[in-house]
């Protein structure tokens, strides 16, 4: 009995043993659990950040009129570089527009990843809120190279560079180039010492406008910076969305309505650019409810008269000193007033010279045209990215 008793004394021991081994085992595609909660905390982050970011390019405009540097569609702030919280006043040079997320100036709370690290942000030069350039509208691209381990994924040279760019940087570690990363308040504002380097791209000394901007690679003990883009075309979407909406404010009354004036004909050259316009972009008479672009307002001229948002003065409003009215299509029809916001162009949609925005097909599908009644010979049978807007006069 002795002996039995021993030998089931032996066999629970190694049974227990064995169960604890097997339960230390690292499960192959399963992180700790502190790591999912980190890697949790830091997405989490960055889709608070990239959600701030487009709130903040699509806040209100006002109607009042503005003489310089108006606020408009698609504005971003500059990051912040001295860790406040607040984005700086201006970041014209190419340096300033990498530092930390102003996420004061988002309205949102402190955003930090999984390690407890703030967020970093890179802007787009096109996109900046101060100073702004101009143009800026649905044919504007970003101008951030983003590549991934198997390629360019958004790049400038086809056109399709990031907007914006939000990384997550992590703990500190040991970087492909050997920098062994350290955050004292001596190195808090050097962004080599947060992001790191793979496949010979450093996140750390990004450059706009190069091929070398930023990359996105696999987590390892020498990388774990985490990227979130925001792309020209989530972008460009949401400009699109607040130009109908005012557009909407400024049309709209209550029938009986004051006459509008017709539009002016697509092939009037003169309401192209985003310079003033003088005597220019007047309506076109001879040709009733064509479609055309939205013509220049004067005193006495019908219920958008006087509004400084849709007048010639390049110095007014965001409309015309960033050339929406190329992109912004109308026309009278009986009693309805039809407006057109062209999406970005698409493909065989060409945009670069006057001769191609004298066409209807260079900014609206074939859908679009067929629905309004036009013809579309050569027009793009892609689906449709416009957004159409009725209005009852």
């Amino acid at each position: 009995m002795g002996r039995q008793q021993h030998g089931m004394v032996v066999w629970l021991t190694l049974s227990l043993l064995i169960s604890a081994s097997v339960l230390l085992l690292p499960i192959r595609g399963v992180q700790p659990p502190m790591s999912q909660i980190q890697s949790l905390r830091t997405q989490t982050a960055l889709s608070l950040a990239h959600h701030a970011l487009l709130a903040y390019a699509h806040q209100a405009l006002g109607l009042t009129a503005c003489e310089t540097n108006c606020p408009r569609p698609g504005d971003l702030p500059c990051p912040d570089r001295n860790l406040d919280g607040v984005a700086e006043t201006s970041c014209s040079q190419s340096n300033q527009r990498l530092g930390r997320l102003p996420w004061k100036t988002l309205g949102v709370g402190e955003l930090r990843d999984g390690s407890g690290e703030l967020l970093w942000y890179a802007v787009s030069n096109a996109y900046k809120n101060n100073p702004r350039i101009l143009p800026l509208h649905l044919d504007t691209p970003g101008s951030w190279n983003v590549r991934y381990q198997h390629g360019p994924r958004y790049d400038i040279a086809v056109g399709t560079g990031a907007v914006a760019v939000i990384i997550a940087p992590n703990a500190p570690l040991i970087r492909e180039d050997g920098l062994l990363q350290t955050r004292n308040t001596d190195q808090r504002q050097q962004p080599q010492h947060y992001l790191e380097v793979a496949e010979g791209v450093d996140n750390g000394l990004a450059v706009e406008l190069a091929a070398n901007g930023f990359i996105a690679a696999a987590a390892s003990p020498r990388f774990n910076d985490v990227l979130r883009v925001v792309t020209a075309q989530q972008m460009h979407a949401s400009m699109q969305r607040q130009v109908v909406s005012i557009l909407k404010s400024l049309f709209a009354c209550s029938p009986p309505c004051a006459s509008f004036p017709e539009s002016a004909s697509v092939g009037d050259t003169s309401c192209l650019g985003h310079g003033h316009l003088v005597s220019a972009c007047l309506s076109n008479t001879a040709v009733l409810e064509a479609l055309g672009r939205i013509p220049v307002t004067s005193a006495g001229r019908g219920p958008i008269a006087g509004t400084s948002v849709l007048d010639a003065s390049a110095q007014h409003h965001w409309f015309q000193q960033n050339g929406w009215r190329e992109q912004v299509f109308y026309r009278l029809r009986g009693q309805q007033l039809h407006l057109v916001v062209a999406g970005e162009a698409q493909a065989g949609q060409v945009r670069a010279t006057t001769t191609h925005k004298q066409s209807l097909v260079n900014y609206l599908e074939a859908s679009t045209l067929a629905q309004m009644g036009i013809a579309s010979v050569g027009a793009s049978p892609l689906p449709s990215n416009d957004l159409w807007l009725v209005l009852q006069r």
